[in-house]
Order: structure tokens, then C-alpha cells, then sequence
């Protein structure tokens, strides 16, 4: 509650001061982690220790998928501020394990295939932005093809969300994402010209 308060106040510092030292009094407090996490989250700071914060409280409530989907988010937020190629890869993969062991704690949980899903389908956008802006042909073409890689990783993601979500408002918009990604592909065979028209009357 004062750790609240604080926030509410904007003092951030203090904020999180109590937070930990209420961690520091009471390890298995999922509240005071969830508080933590969320600080963390909103303002930046020091990953290494949320992932601390995220395994302790995957030890504290092992059924709870939606720790294995922040835990994705912020893979897939280092992968896309860092620098370093390799170390952007390894962030991937690492995003994509968080977010396919969703499904292993909680088959029913739609989050973290929508997260995969959105993860890949944004890197396919930013690839297509990289292609449209280069006049090099070879390195072009070569774009394009990293483009609908992305792309067709992002369809079973999001036909697993689809499948599993039960909130109608939820699946529309799933449904948007795969219209797109049929839409593209939709050259390619008579099952892609099918999800296309499909989901667009879906979304209709």
C-alpha cells in the first residue's frame, strides 16, 4: 500500500525502495514480486534483475503462464533495442521459448501465442520497411525473403490463439493479423487464398 502511495506521489525511488525492502521481509509475497516486476516493466531498468524477480515468482505460483509471457516481452523489447546482431538472436530465441512455455503450464492460455505471433509479424514489418528503402536488388531480394520468414512464423502462433481464445472481441482481432499474413500469401496455394477469405469475413 505505501509502495502505492508512492507511485501515485511520482516518487519512483521511494516507490521502489519499499517494494524491495518488503521483498527482503517477505520473499513469497507474489504481491510485492508482481509490484516489483511491474516497476521494472514501466520504467527500464535493470533486466537482469527482473528475470531474478520473474523466477522467483514462477517458484511461488509454477501455474501461473502469464509470468512466462511477460518474461517473452522482455526478451523480445532487449532484442529489438540491442546492437549487437548475435546478441539480438539469442533474445529471439529466448522470447520464443518464454513464450512457447505458456502453453505447457496452461494450454488455454492465448497470451503467449499472441505474443509470438505479434513478435514475429513486427519483425516481418520492420523487414518489409528495410526492403522498400533499398535499391540494391540482390540485398532487396534478400530482405524479402527474411520478410515472408517472419511472416509465416507468425501464421501458426496466431491460429493457435485463435483456436484457444474464448473472448470473441480477442479473436476478431487475431483474425485481422491472419487475414494480412493469407493475404500475402495467397499466390502461393489454394489453402492460403482459403485463410484468407476465411478470416475476412471473420473480421467483416
Amino acid at each position: 500500500k505505501l509502495a502505492d502511495t508512492y507511485g501515485k506521489l511520482g516518487d519512483k525511488e521511494k516507490m521502489v525502495a519499499v517494494l524491495e525492502k518488503g521483498f527482503g521481509l517477505y520473499p513469497q509475497s507474489q504481491s510485492i514480486l508482481i509490484g516489483l516486476i511491474n516497476y521494472y516493466l514501466e520504467n527500464k531498468q535493470n533486466p537482469e534483475r527482473l528475470f531474478e524477480l520473474i523466477a522467483m515468482a514462477k517458484t511461488n505460483e509454477p501455474d501461473n503462464a502469464s509470468l512466462y509471457y511477460v518474461e517473452g516481452n522482455i526478451y523480445n523489447e532487449l532484442r529489438q533495442v540491442e546492437k549487437d546482431e548475435a546478441k539480438a538472436e539469442e533474445y529471439l530465441a529466448k522470447a520464443v521459448a518464454a513464450y512457447d512455455a505458456c502453453e505447457g503450464v496452461n494450454a488455454e492460455y492465448e497470451y503467449g501465442h499472441i505474443g509470438k505471433g505479434v513478435m514475429f509479424y513486427n519483425i516481418a514489418i520492420e523487414l518489409q520497411d528495410k526492403a522498400a528503402n533499398e535499391l540494391d536488388d540482390k540485398k532487396y531480394m534478400a530482405l524479402v525473403e527474411k520478410f515472408e520468414q517472419a511472416l509465416m512464423s507468425a501464421l501458426a502462433p496466431f491460429e493457435k490463439a485463435y483456436q484457444v481464445s474464448k473472448d470473441n472481441t480477442l479473436k476478431v482481432n487475431i483474425a485481422e493479423y491472419l487475414k494480412n499474413i493469407y493475404y500475402r500469401f495467397s499466390t502461393k496455394g489454394a489453402e492460403y487464398e482459403t485463410g484468407y477469405a476465411k478470416y475476412s469475413e471473420i473480421v467483416k
